[in-house]
Order: structure tokens, then C-alpha cells, then sequence
């Protein structure tokens, strides 16, 4: 009948609607925590804890999200291997993820930086891209070494390297017989407070802390934070003293935006409106 165009018509736009806006992808996938344990041998343990969120809890294959977290954590060409796995969690075992050097007082670890925007990219180039997004920068990141000394971060889209000597006592009494120089502390604070902070390119803690067992002489100490420009500064460390340094950063100014109105949201105003006059038209 005629008169029942008008109707369909509308119910074709409301069709379209609906399937551009499912067609937009959910963030369905936040990283909560991840807490790495260092063996005495450089290997790692990683516990990695999330939250799927919507329709995406149980429409995703178990396998896909798999993949892209292995693809996205690995550290090397040799990538992790997963000791179980479900949609709230996963273990994973990373092999040689610190590298071991002996030094006078004991056992140097070095770690493996880690960049979560990588697991972002895998998904964004797998097949569920279009259904999900995701934040994989978790909230709270700890890293354990073998003799308990832990390293903690916050909302941190980066794991940097870390350095860390596990102190051996046999070789710091037959250092401290020997000699040794005596060694210095910095204390960093800094505007906003638990920014990054690098000592002579390593990553050495967040902000406020007093950071110990430094040579004397001049270092090099950046900081840095998401969302805010890096800055660099040099800090004289003397023997047996501590020197106290104070930052403040500026934020980076966010991007202009060209229009309020996202692309999604224009194609359905103008399918709107043409559904509209039409209707209008037709019941003239």
C-alpha cells in the first residue's frame, strides 16, 4: 500500500543507524594490574590481570584475545609462553627477560623494556578491530627481583628497563675491605608527583624518592610522564651526602580538534535528516 512507504522508509533508516553504530568498536578490553617476579636466573614470571567488558566477555574467542597478548607482551624474537590463560587473567613465563651481569657487590639485573601500545597495534591489525578496542597500559605495574627489592608504576603506557644489584654479602664485605669509594644518594620530587624517572639512561623509580648507591660525580636525570614534556637535568652526587633535585612539568597541549562532531555522528544526523524530508514530503 502507498501510504506505507513513508514507514518503510523510516524503518531503513533506523536499520542504517543502528548498524553504523554497532559497526563503531567498544573499548571492551582494560588492562588492571601486572605483576612480573625475576628468578635468580633472568628469567620472569608475569601475571597479567584484566577486565572484558559488554557483549565482548562472551562473543570473543579465547584464542583471538590469546594471540594478540602473546604478540603484544613479547619481549624478544623468542615470545612468551603461557602457562594459563582465561578472560579475566593470564601467567605468562618470559625467558631471558633480565640479563645478568656479576658485578663487585653481587648479581646486576637488567630488564627488558616493555611497550603495551604494541599488543594495541596486534589487535588493531587483527580481525576483531572493528568490534573492539582496548586499553592495554595496566592501572599498576610491580616487578620483583630475586631478592625481593620491588619496582612499582602507575597508569604507565611503558615498562622502561630496569636495573637492579642484588647484593651479595660475601662480595660487599671484601668491597668494603678493599676500599671502596663511598657512594652517594639523589632525592627527586617533581610537579605532578609519580613521573618517570631515568638516571644516566636507565629507569630508576618514580617520583618522590631517594635513590641510593650512586657513584660520585655528575649524572644525567630525566623524567618524564604520559601526557607531559620530558625534561633533563644533571645532578653532582658526593661521596656519602644527598643531593635533593625538584621538577615540575608542563603538559602537552592537547590536539585542536576541527569539528565537535565525530564522523559517525555526522552520517547518522544526515541520515536522519534525509529520512525525515523524505517522510515529509511523501505525506504532502
Amino acid at each position: 500500500m502507498p501510504s506505507s512507504l513513508p514507514w518503510r522508509m523510516f524503518l531503513l533508516c533506523v536499520f542504517f543507524i543502528a548498524a553504523l553504530l554497532l559497526a563503531a568498536p567498544a573499548q571492551a578490553f582494560t588492562a588492571d594490574s601486572l605483576d612480573i617476579a625475576v628468578t635468580e636466573n633472568g628469567d620472569a614470571t608475569a601475571t597479567f590481570r584484566y577486565t572484558l567488558e559488554g557483549v565482548i566477555e562472551n562473543a570473543l574467542p579465547e584464542s583471538v584475545l590469546q594471540e594478540q597478548l602473546v604478540k603484544g607482551l613479547a619481549t624478544s624474537s623468542d615470545p612468551p609462553q603461557v602457562v594459563s590463560f582465561d578472560k579475566s587473567g593470564a601467567t605468562l613465563i618470559f625467558r631471558n627477560f633480565a640479563v645478568t651481569n656479576a658485578v663487585p657487590a653481587g648479581t646486576e639485573y637488567q630488564t627488558a623494556p616493555m611497550d603495551f601500545k604494541n599488543a594495541q597495534i596486534a589487535l588493531q591489525n587483527s580481525a576483531v578491530s572493528t568490534v573492539i578496542s582496548a586499553d592495554f597500559s595496566p592501572k599498576a605495574i610491580t616487578v620483583t627481583f630475586p631478592d625481593g627489592y620491588m619496582q612499582e608504576l602507575s597508569d604507565s603506557s611503558i615498562l622502561p628497563s630496569l636495573k637492579h644489584t642484588v647484593i651479595d654479602p660475601a662480595k660487599a664485605a671484601s668491597a668494603t675491605t678493599s676500599g671502596a669509594v663511598t657512594q652517594g644518594s639523589l632525592k627527586v620530587s617533581s610537579i605532578p608527583g609519580q613521573v618517570r624517572v631515568y638516571i644516566d639512561s636507565s629507569y630508576a623509580g618514580e617520583t618522590p624518592e631517594t635513590f641510593r648507591d650512586l657513584s660520585p660525580g655528575t649524572h644525567n636525570v630525566m623524567i618524564e610522564a604520559d601526557g607531559y614534556v620530558s625534561r633533563t637535568m644533571t645532578a653532582t652526587i658526593s661521596s656519602g651526602n644527598t643531593t635533593t633535585l625538584f621538577a615540575t612539568l608542563d603538559q602537552i597541549p592537547p590536539a585542536t580538534k576541527k569539528s565537535g562532531v565525530s564522523v559517525v555522528s555526522a552520517v547518522v544526523l544526515a541520515l536522519v535528516s534525509l529520512c525525515c524530508g523524505m517522510i515529509c514530503l511523501r505525506l504532502r
